[in-house]
């Protein structure tokens, strides 16, 4: 579990401004830990729960025989009982030791001498990195390293698009973040680190990039999920949206030396159709296709002509219906002509790119109380979509359900937990019930949406959420997972080739992190 410790009173605190502050919030592993209850089909085996202990067939034998107790015995007992007290001295002083360092939740007050350290037992892995300016928009590279890869150290790819202070200093950056050493052993010794994880070496990762010059500030990024194809589309400031090729700057890594040519760092196709209102939404189909919202209101739709990524043909009749910037696009996962789209006018709509007059099927138009700033399509229950808001709240709708008998919409599950602009949402690609949400209060959060409570876990659950002042500390069952120590979360994303891995992308750079919990 995470801790706050005393540093007038235990020596091991990360001291100094210069140290990263990541904090930890899991309840795995944890007597109070709620059960997740799915239904998964899954077979179950059956216990006799009648069953008793272990019969001892000599049990009768050893009664009834006559023990002598010699004068060595005696002497060897009174040992083991001055033993057994150094041993119950130790265990009193490591339960005080852990009444000082207590679990810190978002809002509590650090005493004075207090300070926040990371617990490294919470994270199998837990890097950061940076580049010259903040990326505040970034997504993950396919590689062929392998899909479900577990082995440490692990290797990345990504790209992001930078917001500098100058216009023309703007860069589109492409990543390799490698040695990714698991970090869980850092705060052990030797002696305490198990067999399997001896070898677990404490170095520092390693940053290639690739840089190409972007015209203005990317308000967000997005790469094809295709290997062999892997078009990256940048959402400038300038209004216009720009696709490339970053397959020569990929191939570069492999080849130290080698030099990209020109034409691999100029955009393949520039979409104008914005004219010059600037925009965030964008998603990528995976047959090539682009949606790309604007800040007025209007969605286009761009399709590649053939597989070669050379060629592309960007629509002019707009999709209209919202009344206000559009946020966020995500494809369906199931059915290739469906898309969602959320915007500032608060509502959700789910539209068809074969209507003939581009309107929308189907609308929330009160999804939530602010703006819809963000939203994320499960790709494992087709008929989930997540939505977080201007005002901190998330939203999970069950589209099955999509209205009452009245008419009115109503989300399968509504949260509240974080107290600014919610900035990021993104299902687990591989547990289709896991939800991370970053927001603008510098969390990111875990939530299992399959966790339910009995009265008795209820209760227990109550009681293990009390706070430095005794007070008891609301916190959802669902909550799994709170990672702390970047300023102003942007956005963030789950590598869908290693399961349980997560980045995200801050005004302090990047961090990148693999938790016990998922």
């Amino acid at each position: 579990m995470p801790k706050r410790q005393n540093t007038a009173e235990a020596s091991s605190t990360v001291a100094g401004v210069e140290q990263p502050k990541y904090v930890a919030v899991t309840g795995s592993n944890d007597e109070n830990q709620p059960t997740k209850r799915r239904d998964r089909n899954a077979m179950d085996t059956d216990g006799d729960a009648d069953m008793g202990g272990y019969e001892d067939a000599y049990e009768d034998e050893i009664e009834d025989e006559d023990i002598v107790e010699r004068e060595e015995d005696s002497d060897s007992m009174e040992m083991e009982g001055e033993g057994e007290e150094e041993e119950e001295d130790e265990e009193e002083d490591e339960m005080a030791a852990e009444k000082r360092r207590q679990v810190y939740l978002p809002g509590d007050q650090l005493g004075e001498g207090e300070t926040l350290q990371v617990d490294n037992s919470a994270y199998h892995m837990l890097h950061s990195m940076s580049v010259q300016w903040p990326c505040l928009s970034f997504d993950f590279v396919p590689d062929n390293l392998g899909s479900g890869r577990t082995a440490f150290p692990h290797t990345m790819y990504a790209v992001g698009g930078t917001q500098a202070d100058r216009s023309y200093r703007n860069q589109l950056v492409i990543m390799k973040w490698g040695q990714l050493h698991r970090t869980i052993n850092d705060d052990k010794d030797d002696e305490d680190k198990g067999d399997d994880n001896i070898n677990d070496l404490d170095e520092d990762p390693i940053l290639e990039t690739k840089t190409i010059r972007h015209q203005g500030g990317v308000n967000r990024i997005r790469v094809l999920q295709s290997y062999q194809s892997p078009l990256t589309a940048t959402w400038a400031d300038t209004g216009k949206v720009h696709i490339w090729d970053i397959k020569k700057q990929l191939e570069a890594f492999e080849s130290p030396g080698t030099q990209v040519p020109y034409s691999s760092l100029q955009p393949l196709f520039t979409v104008a159709s914005h004219g010059d209102i600037e925009g965030y939404a964008m998603d990528w189909n995976l047959d090539g296709r682009l949606l790309t919202g604007d800040c007025g209101g209007n969605i286009y739709l761009t399709t590649r002509r053939s597989d070669t990524g050379a060629s592309f043909v960007a629509d002019r009749n707009a999709f209209r219906g919202h009344t206000s910037s559009v946020e966020d696009i995500q494809w369906s996962p199931d059915e290739a002509s469906v898309f969602a789209s959320c915007s500032a006018d608060q509502s959700i709509k789910i539209w068809d790119v074969r209507a003939k007059h581009r309107r929308f099927a189907l609308d929330v138009p009160n999804a939530h109380d602010s703006d819809v700033n963000v939203i994320s399509w499960n790709r494992k229950a087709c008929n989930l979509l997540a939505s977080g808001a201007d005002n901190g709240d998330f939203k999970v709708w069950d589209m099955r359900k999509w209205s009452d008998p009245n008419g009115r919409s109503t989300p399968a599950a509504s949260f509240s937990w974080h107290k600014k602009a919610i900035t990021s949402v993104e299902w687990c690609p591989t547990d289709e019930s896991v939800l991370a949400v970053s927001g603008a209060d510098d969390q990111l959060t875990l939530w299992d949406l399959a966790v339910e409570l009995d009265a008795e876990e209820e209760a227990r659950h109550r009681d293990a959420m009390i706070g430095p002042d005794g007070a008891k500390r609301e916190v959802p069952a669902q909550l799994l997972f709170i990672h702390q120590g970047q300023n102003v979360v942007k956005e963030l994303h789950w590598h869908s080739q290693i399961p349980g891995m997560l980045a995200s992308t801050a005004l302090s750079g990047f961090n990148m992190f693999k938790t016990i919990s998922v």
